[in-house]
């Protein structure tokens, strides 16, 4: 199940989008955050996470690692197809 949390700090709503699990059979459930962004109370502006993904090339070999790949919200994500033919 995934749902939004906010946490109110200091000026600001910190967004969050949670999901539950249950990280095997007969475990307890395990609730997972991911940084969505932050709503600045007074104004109501929604200011979202900056991604940053790094890259290097290997100019020996000519392979890109990247570094640094962060976790996305799935709302973030595009719709799967079969969701948009549905409608």
């Amino acid at each position: 199940m995934v749902y939004l949390v906010r946490v109110r700090r200091e000026g600001y709503e910190y967004l969050y989008e949670c999901r539950s699990y249950r990280p095997g059979p007969g475990m307890n459930p395990v609730s997972d955050r991911i940084y969505i962004g932050r709503v600045d109370v007074e104004t109501r502006e929604f200011i979202p996470k900056r991604y940053h993904v790094s890259e290097w090339a290997d100019l020996d070999t000519g392979d890109t690692h990247v570094v640094g790949l962060p976790r996305i919200p799935s709302c973030y994500l595009p719709m799967r197809r079969e969701l948009l033919s549905s409608s």
